[in-house]
Parts: C-alpha cells; sequence; structure tokens
C-alpha cells in the first residue's frame, strides 16, 4: 500500500512525475522503520530524523509529523500485513527547470512486506568489507546512496553483508545502511562525529548497554580490527548483528562473543515490551516540528 501526496493507491497505481527531482537529481530523503507485533518501532524518532534530513538539505516537508505519523498508521492498517516494513521518501517535487526544488517537498509512505535474514547472520557472524567512498550530507538520510550501492556491487564476489566507509584518517564509521560497533575489552566504540547518522537501533543499544558496558563514542581505527575482540552492525532491519571479519581479517576468535550475544538478547527483550520511549536524539531534537 502507498500513500503519494494525498491519495492511498495500491503499488500498481503508484506514480511520480520523470520531471521530480527526486528522480533527476537524487534531491530527497527518506526514513526507514519496522514494525513489531504491528507496531512502527520508536516511529516519533524516525520522524524527527526525517524532518533533520529534510531540513538538512534544505526540504520543506509538506504534512505536519502529527499527519504523517497518522499516515504511517493507516498505511500499515491498509497493507494488512502482520509484520511490515515502512519507507517515508520526500522528494524536491516537480522541477520546471529540472534543478530548482519547490518550495514543499513531494511524500511518499509505503509498507511491504518485512525482510528478515537468516538465522545463520546471528549465530556465526558476517563478513564486512571497507570502503574508502563516502556518503554525501552523511549527517542526514538522503536518497543518494550511489558510493554504497558501487561499494557492495563491486565486491560481491567476497559476497559481504555490508560495507564499511573509511574517512582519510583511515577510520571505520558506518555500514551503507548501518551502524558500526567495535568492542575492546568489554567497552563498546562506535563513532559519533557529524561523518555518521545517527541510527534509532544505535541509541537503544547505547542505552541497554550504558548500566553494563562502557561506551566510548569514537571510531575504530582500521589499524585497530586485529585488537577488537568483537564487532557488529546495527540497523532496524539487521538489529544487531555480529561481523566475524573485516577485509578477511578476523574479529576476535571468529565466533560471535559473549558482550554482543548479552547485547543481542537484550535487544530482543526490548523489542517485546508494550511502549516504547523516545531516545530523543539531540541531533534531531534540534528540528522545527
Amino acid at each position: 500500500m502507498f500513500f503519494i501526496d494525498g491519495a492511498y493507491v495500491k503499488e500498481e497505481e503508484a506514480k511520480i512525475s520523470v520531471l521530480d527531482i527526486g528522480l533527476l537529481r537524487g534531491f530527497g530523503v527518506f526514513d526507514y522503520l519496522r514494525t513489531y507485533r504491528g507496531k512502527p518501532f520508536h516511529l516519533w524518532d524516525h520522524l524527527k530524523r526525517l524532518c533533520f534530513s529534510a531540513e538538512e538539505i534544505g526540504l520543506t516537508l509538506p504534512y505536519s509529523l502529527e499527519e504523517i505519523a497518522k499516515i504511517v498508521d493507516t498505511v500499515i492498517e491498509l497493507s494488512g500485513l502482520s509484520e511490515a516494513s515502512v519507507k517515508l521518501v520526500v522528494t524536491g517535487g516537480i522541477s520546471p527547470d529540472q534543478f530548482t526544488p519547490q518550495e514543499r517537498g513531494s511524500l511518499i509512505v509505503f509498507a511491504y512486506p518485512l525482510t528478515t535474514y537468516p538465522k545463520q547472520c546471528y549465530t556465526d557472524g558476517v563478513d564486512v568489507i571497507t570502503t574508502p567512498q563516502g556518503r554525501f550530507f552523511p549527517a542526514c538520510k538522503s536518497t543518494q546512496y550511489l558510493s554504497g550501492i558501487v561499494a557492495l556491487k563491486k565486491d560481491r564476489s567476497q559476497a559481504p553483508m555490508e560495507a564499511l566507509y573509511l574517512n582519510g584518517n583511515g577510520d571505520l564509521l558506518e555500514g551503507t545502511t548501518s551502524n558500526f560497533f567495535g568492542v575492546q575489552e568489554k567497552t563498546l566504540l562506535t563513532c559519533d562525529t557529524n561523518e555518521v547518522l545517527k541510527g534509532i537501533t544505535r541509541e537503544v543499544v547505547l542505552k541497554l548497554a550504558q548500566d553494563r558496558f562502557e561506551s566510548l563514542l569514537r571510531p575504530v581505527h582500521c589499524e585497530e580490527i586485529e585488537r577488537l575482540s568483537e564487532a557488529f552492525l546495527t540497523s532496524s532491519n539487521k538489529e544487531i548483528m555480529p561481523i566475524v571479519s573485516i577485509d578477511g581479517k578476523t574479529v576476535g576468535d571468529g565466533t560471535v562473543g559473549p558482550v554482543t550475544k548479552e547485547l543481542m538478547a537484550l535487544f530482543a527483550e526490548y523489542t517485546e515490551q508494550d511502549k516504547w520511549d523516545d531516545v530523543n536524539i539531540a541531533r534531531h531534537e534540534k528540528v522545527k516540528v
């Protein structure tokens, strides 16, 4: 089920103009969330991030966050799915000169069946690679994913689960669609600069870990990979996914470690709650909702 600028339509009826600069120039932002037992997970945190992303590139949301929240609920209900993935996209709309954004963006919201990963990814861990490619406007969730798509496409022969962005200093920043955590002696390490997107799942993990493990908000340098005891990815659809190798280098002893296992169990328990309090990511709280 799709919502496109005021209308709820089926997939075969979902269309946008070829003159939309989201298509022509990649000018747009989006957010992704999933449901648990039919309830959208941390909906308001995702909506505030969507608003932040739009403001970062000078795009005005065509609806208030309250209105978008109702649209999301309706799309989920109309989809009839027991568990859903929900994507919200805001583009620059139709541009007469095919370059200049309109005053208000164009909103698309749609739900589709939740994609899950094989159990083996969580019991045995996954392999990832690194890439020197960077993201445009990394603090926001733009629709420009060219660098990530190219990085993974080039290395399909290795069948990596994810590619981690490296900056010029050799720091491991984040994945193409996930955040990255390293573990050293039960201390969590994760980048917290404007070079990374602040993931909702990432923030939940930091809160779940705060009474059990120390967290240092700094990136892992590529030379530290062999000194990591554990590593994992976080994202809405991957949840907490263990990493066992980076660029062919074994992480720890090559198995899913105890810190990752404990956090996975805590997160699974957390998702079973009837209600989730907003994580209130400081960067996103500055938006004009």
